[in-house]
């Protein structure tokens, strides 16, 4: 289970986390995929993690290894105090389902329809307006998405407003650590229990080692 800073408030254990995470996790191999059998590097920053700029330069291997470990503690009966990318990620899998699901309702739903849980299709076209709903419920605010302004910023300026937001860098560590990855831990397959099914887990490790 994943709590909030103050450990008031959880990742709550429903049909519509699943959704985000599913369908985030399935873009993201989609491109994976392509781009191994194109041969070639993308153009630009992919997979959900763009939709959090001071990651989106993650590759995408370590972009599904990052989700499979915040989905892993999520569905953990323990409690973990979820960390400043923990927050990233969910916002950011929530975020890449948002925009999926409003670009191509039918295709997500394909995403969801071959994975472990059976999805209303009511669930799937509500998700984009309950989605944001959940992530602010969990986590009260986005100052992950101000991190990418510090960097061209002198300490002198920037400090002072990290620390009236509360941004202490020990928070920041885990997503310079993120951004920096350059392997997928050995843990991945079970991380990824319950978001896959057991013959896409093992189509996809390969998929993870060869990208």
């Amino acid at each position: 289970m994943l709590l909030d800073y103050y450990n008031d408030n959880h990742l709550p254990q429903t049909d519509l986390v699943y959704l985000a995470f599913r369908i985030a996790l399935e873009r993201t191999v989609v491109d994976m995929d392509f781009y191994r059998d194109a041969g070639e590097e993308p153009d630009g920053p992919v997979g959900y993690l763009t939709m959090v700029p001071f990651l989106e330069e993650t590759a995408l291997p370590v972009q599904v290894d990052l989700l499979a470990e915040t989905w892993s503690r999520h569905r953990s009966p323990r409690k973990f105090s979820a960390s400043l990318l923990d927050a990233a990620i969910v916002y950011a899998a929530c975020e890449a389902t948002t925009e999926a699901i409003e670009d191509d309702l039918k295709m997500a739903s394909v995403y969801v329809r071959e994975g472990p849980r059976e999805i209303p299709l009511n669930l799937i076209r509500q998700a984009p307006r309950e989605l944001e709903k959940m992530f602010d419920q969990f986590w009260d605010d986005r100052d992950f998405l101000l991190i990418e302004d510090f960097q061209d910023v002198s300490p002198e300026r920037a400090n002072p407003i990290k620390e009236f937001i509360g941004m202490r860098d020990e928070m920041v560590e885990s997503l310079y650590d993120a951004l920096g990855q350059g392997y997928v831990s050995p843990h991945v397959a079970v991380n990824l229990d319950g978001l896959m099914t057991p013959s896409e887990i093992q189509y996809v490790i390969p998929l993870l080692h060869d990208s």
